[in-house]
């Protein structure tokens, strides 16, 4: 959903669209909050406060109930930590399961739960990080074996007509003291390659992704000081980025006015109409003022002329790598990025310039293309040849008459 706009939808507008609806949130803390976000938005405007987000296993949050785990038990940080929350009005229901790793026997027993009904109309679903710090060190690879086992049982559980989204894992830093010291450094790459992984396998089973990782990627400053949680501003964007798409899929038109208090728009600004001029502004900042928006330049992807790309570029066969393989038609670089021209960045190259090498993964306009000469360095004699300090003795007597001794003592 990058690059669409995002939706402002208000209290009343979200009863609207959940009207009779039954939504499901499966996951760990982070989905907890995004439950009770929406289960806010569903009773009025506010914001959750931080004592909300806090809280866990309560009995009762905004009217709705603790069905089981929580408080009912023991409140522990374990793994077999269970909660079962449900919000229930007269034409809505939403409910949340604490998950701790993507596939086990407790998420078969979830799943028998929606085959006994009533079946849901949305599943939203994220779990990762309980899954790379609580388990065996081949964490990663178990991993990607029960997100296809989760991704193949939803199939074959839910109705078609049920709109499942894989909501892929936000953001997170390595100041959690909970977090094991063999896994805090590794933890941010291995999320980057678990999320790469489950939105891959996602698609192929063809379920709807959302990328919260990329959309959250520039709110860094929204999480709380243990850097995995999030505060209730970025949880209400959040709301507002999977209500747009639940939307979307439904072919419900979006709500459109004032934006809420809190959130942004994730979109490429379009143009706007020039400002008036402001007495107060300098000539220079006046001519900046008055410049309408054109559309921002967002990094993409390299430019090949519309030609089909090899497995390996400039190379027909890839097993076979030697120069009687290089395909004669390849380009030099060029790049989309108006700041890597010859007028303003030395030594990259325009498609007018002739190739450095034939090799495709050579020095072709990304380093020099010539070596640089061999700098002339003098030589330095042996420090012991002219130091007249490393052929002087040392003043301690380290062998005294009466045997020897320890010199730091």
């Amino acid at each position: 959903m990058s690059g669409t706009i995002m939706g402002h939808f208000r209290s009343a507008e979200v009863r609207q669209l959940l009207h009779n609806k039954f939504v499901v949130v499966l996951g760990d803390s982070i989905q907890r909050s995004v439950y009770k976000d929406l289960v806010k938005l569903l009773r009025g405007d506010n914001f959750l406060t931080e004592a909300q987000l806090k809280r866990k296993g309560e009995m009762s949050f905004e009217n709705d109930a603790l069905v089981e785990g929580g408080s009912l038990n023991e409140m522990t940080n374990e793994i077999t930590f269970r909660e079962v929350r449900q919000y229930r009005t007269g034409h809505h229901l939403v409910r949340f399961y604490f998950l701790t790793r993507v596939y086990s026997s407790y998420l078969e027993s979830v799943l028998s739960d929606f085959q006994r009904g009533p079946q849901p109309d949305v599943v939203m679903v994220n779990s990762c990080v309980w899954d790379l710090m609580r388990y065996d060190d081949h964490h990663l690879e178990v991993y990607k074996t029960n997100l296809d086992n989760l991704f193949q049982r939803l199939k074959e559980v839910l109705s078609p007509q049920c709109l499942i989204i894989w909501n892929m894992t936000m953001p997170v830093g390595f100041r959690d003291n909970e977090i094991p010291e063999n896994t805090v450094h590794n933890l941010r790459m291995d999320i980057a390659e678990g999320n790469f992984f489950s939105a891959t396998l996602a698609d192929f089973h063809k379920l709807d992704v959302l990328d919260m990782h990329y959309h959250f990627r520039c709110n860094l400053r929204l999480r709380c000081r243990d850097a995995v949680h999030w505060n209730p501003v970025a949880h209400r964007k959040y709301s507002q980025i999977l209500l747009t798409h639940i939307a979307r899929a439904w072919g419900v038109e979006m709500p459109k006015g004032k934006m809420a208090e809190g959130s942004t728009a994730h979109s490429i600004p379009t143009k706007s109409v020039a400002k008036k001029p402001d007495a107060k502004l300098r000539p220079p900042l006046q001519e900046r003022h008055l410049c309408s928006q054109e559309p921002l330049y967002m990094p993409g992807y390299t430019s090949f002329g519309g030609s089909e790309v090899d497995a390996i570029p400039g190379v027909r066969n890839p097993e076979n790598h030697n120069n009687e393989n290089i395909n004669p038609d390849d380009s030099p670089f060029v790049n989309d990025s108006p700041l890597l021209r010859t007028d303003i960045a030395p030594r990259y190259y325009t498609p007018s310039d002739p190739p450095i090498t034939s090799h495709s993964f050579a020095v072709r306009n990304l380093l020099f293309p010539n070596q640089p000469p061999p700098m002339k360095l003098p030589w330095f004699p042996h420090h012991a040849q002219n130091s007249t300090n490393m052929k002087k003795k040392s003043g301690r007597r380290l062998k005294p008459p009466g045997g020897w001794t320890h010199p730091y003592r």
